[in-house]
């Protein structure tokens, strides 16, 4: 999918002095939003390659920044997880000061990058006017933000409804009962995690600020396809370090319930339905399914997910805002 961003807005400096603040590659960091912690990696010649963190995970970008006669500058990414992103800025005089005028196209295989990306945009556009004192600091507002309290009612009513499933009558079709079963694995899978991490790192003092919704840590695997890492969606929760009194264990308690509950909640699921009916082939094919859940989260976390964090968190004292 293709989406074009175009911003034009008045600055009141000279050309040379907004040419100047775009061209430095160190400013990046006060017009992103300070969630996303963007930094210059490393710099040759015209090549750049920044870090910054979205949807819960890290990633790295690297692009290029030509100038063209008359103040302006091209950008064009090499590697963006998010596809491709063309950028063009060009600054002219007006009055007594200057206009900007910015043209964005974004290529991606995400079919809501446009959505988010426009988000980070206008809050970028904000923060250059303010650092040039023309627009007050701005707030960014994530929209893939949710508050504890909705997200733990989300949490709650897809564990609820997974078990609900396995009560209601079923309709006469074939697979029905595979696919009920299936559908209330899913919603244990999906929901018990950050649940789990809420629960059990409240009873051990690590504070939380909010859900959110991000990406998987299975893309830190290297599994997912290129033109598909920015697609496996989960549910996060952010943890509020400043007032949080956990001890290391306690982090380590909080990062470990999360994948273990992942592994065995639904594995509830199969064991009920063999429960009910010790000879049924859905029962035998969640239970395979259930299994192979728990191999694969025993060999990723340890890696690359919750696990590997609940190491960290013993090896020293959590020193950062972290997500879970």
């Amino acid at each position: 999918m293709r989406w074009t961003f175009r911003f034009t807005y008045e600055l009141p400096a000279s050309p040379g002095e907004v040419y100047g603040f775009f061209r430095n590659v160190e400013n990046m960091g006060k017009a992103w939003p300070p969630d996303m912690k963007m930094r210059l990696v490393s710099a040759e010649g015209n090549l750049y390659t920044v870090g910054f963190r979205f949807l819960g995970q890290a990633f790295t970008a690297r692009f290029r920044v030509d100038d063209q006669p008359g103040m302006k500058q091209h950008h064009e990414t090499l590697e963006f997880p998010f596809g491709g992103l063309r950028h063009t800025i060009a600054v002219e005089p007006s009055g007594s000061g200057s206009r900007v005028v910015e043209e964005m196209t974004l290529n991606s295989s995400n079919p809501f990058a446009g959505f988010f990306f426009r988000k980070i945009l206008e809050y970028r556009e904000q923060a250059i006017k303010h650092s040039f004192g023309v627009a007050e600091n701005p707030v960014y507002r994530d929209p893939l933000s949710i508050s504890l309290a909705a997200g733990n009612f989300v949490s709650l009513l897809g564990a609820f409804a997974a078990y609900g499933l396995q009560l209601a009558p079923l309709p006469p079709l074939p697979g029905a009962r595979f696919i009920a079963g299936l559908v209330s694995f899913m919603l244990l899978w999906f929901f018990t995690h950050d649940l789990a991490h809420y629960a059990v790192g409240r009873l051990a003092g690590v504070r939380f600020s909010n859900y959110y919704l991000g990406l998987s840590n299975i893309v830190r695997l290297g599994l997912v396809p290129r033109q598909f890492k920015t697609l496996p969606v989960a549910l996060g929760i952010k943890i509020d370090r400043l007032n949080s009194t956990a001890t290391p264990r306690g982090y380590a308690a909080m990062y470990a319930a999360g994948p273990i509950a992942s592994m065995l909640f639904p594995l509830t699921i199969p064991l009920i339905m063999l429960a009910n009916n010790p000879g049924g082939i859905a029962g035998q094919l969640l239970l395979l399914l259930a299994a192979a859940n728990i191999v694969f989260t025993s060999i990723f976390s340890p890696k690359a997910g919750c696990i590997a964090k609940a190491r960290k968190a013993l090896a020293k004292p959590v020193s950062r805002p972290q997500t879970a």
